[in-house]
């Protein structure tokens, strides 16, 4: 019987993911840590304005294009101080996008990106897609015991079922323990 494999993003080593992130210029290692944190999707990513964020909460009130609502994710202390970094560096203003866009010549532009420049930026930055970001953070935190709601809350999902059946596949190692 021949079938069709499907096969999304995978995710990775959330460790090794933030070793590379901390490598990175103020402004990619800021974008990719909301990115990772928030586990944001790339159409959420592009509309994010610097007056979206409120550090001292700590969280950003994100756009969700899908769900045409707004909604409010944490910020770890880690992503606060980087994105605060971004800020003066850049001087960016409550009005500028967050991610804008940047001129060969390193100068910052308050322009919304596409979703397929911004996949771009990620990819050369750290070799990875932003759903391998949206999935290495909602598996760790999986891991580390969060339920289905708390991850939800997170992420903006409005159907558990969607984090339990896309996002959630039990590892190899997580089987061979039960073996």
């Amino acid at each position: 019987m021949d079938l069709i494999q499907v096969k999304g993003k995978s995710p990775i080593n959330k460790e090794k993911l933030l070793a590379k992130i901390r490598q990175l210029d103020t402004r990619a290692r800021a974008i990719c840590l909301v990115n990772l944190t928030t586990a944001n999707r790339p159409s959420e990513m592009v509309l994010l304005k610097v007056g979206h964020f409120d550090l001292d909460a700590p969280m950003v009130s994100v756009p969700l294009k899908k769900q045409s609502k707004w909604h409010n994710k944490r910020l770890n202390q880690e992503t606060v101080q980087a994105v605060h970094d971004y800020i003066e560096e850049y001087k960016l203003k409550p009005g500028d996008y967050f991610v804008g866009e940047v001129s060969q010549i390193g100068e910052y532009k308050s322009r919304a990106i596409s979703e397929t420049a911004y996949r771009k930026n990620l990819k050369k930055w750290t070799g990875y897609a932003p759903y391998n970001f949206r999935k290495t953070q909602v598996l760790s935190m999986h891991v580390a015991g969060a339920d289905l709601s708390t991850i939800a809350k997170q992420t903006g999902h409005k159907s558990l079922e969607t984090i339990d059946k896309h996002y959630l596949e039990v590892s190899d190692p997580t089987l061979d323990k039960y073996l």
